[in-house]
């Protein structure tokens, strides 16, 4: 089992949306080799090669 005092300390946010708020709870790895950023970007590019553009 891994244990959880070795990953980088969590980060909590809020976000309110209309009437509703949403608490958002991230954490990272202290070996992760791409930043959050270089992640998402590299998660949407990938989506986008595999769904076609309808127009």
């Amino acid at each position: 089992m891994q244990n959880e005092k070795s990953t980088a300390p969590s980060m909590v946010r809020e976000y309110k949306i209309g009437n509703t708020t949403h608490v958002v709870k991230s954490h990272s790895r202290p070996d992760a080799t791409e930043d959050a950023v270089s992640k998402v970007r590299r998660l949407i590019r990938n989506d986008l090669r595999k769904k076609p553009v309808n127009s």
